[in-house]
C-alpha cells in the first residue's frame, strides 16, 4: 500500500477519540488572544472616532453660537438706529456720563460795529 503524505507542522490534527466539538474548542482557545487584541484595537479606534466626532460637534456648536451672537448684535444695532430715526434724532456716537449735566448755553457773541468808508 502507498503511504499518504502528512502535513508538516502541528496543525489541527485530530487525535483518536476527540470529537469535532473538542477540536472546535481547542481552536477557539488558540484564537481567543488574537480576537481579544483585535477587539481592543477596534475599541480604541472607535473611541478615537467618538472623540473626533465630539470635538467636531463642539467646534460646530461654538461656531454657530458665535455667528448667532454676532447676528444678534448687528440686529440690535440696526434696531437701535431705526428707533432713533423714528424718534427724529441721530444715534448718539457715545454715551454721555450719567453724572454730567448739560452745560449752560453761551451768550451770543456781540455784534461788531461795521465802519463804512467814505
Amino acid at each position: 500500500m502507498a503511504s499518504r503524505a502528512r502535513k508538516s507542522g502541528g496543525g489541527n490534527r485530530r487525535t483518536r477519540g476527540s470529537s469535532p466539538i473538542d477540536d472546535a474548542l481547542a481552536r477557539l482557545e488558540r484564537e481567543i488572544p488574537k480576537l481579544v487584541r483585535q477587539l481592543r484595537r477596534n475599541v480604541r479606534e472607535l473611541q478615537n472616532q467618538v472623540d473626533r466626532a465630539r470635538a467636531d460637534g463642539e467646534k460646530r456648536w461654538r461656531d454657530a453660537e458665535n455667528k448667532v451672537k454676532g447676528d444678534a448684535e448687528k440686529l440690535r444695532r440696526k434696531l437701535g438706529s431705526a428707533v432713533d430715526r423714528m424718534r427724529g434724532r441721530a444715534q448718539p456716537k457715545r454715551k454721555p456720563k450719567a453724572s454730567a449735566k448739560r452745560p449752560a448755553r453761551r451768550p451770543a457773541p456781540k455784534k461788531r460795529a461795521v465802519r463804512r468808508r467814505a
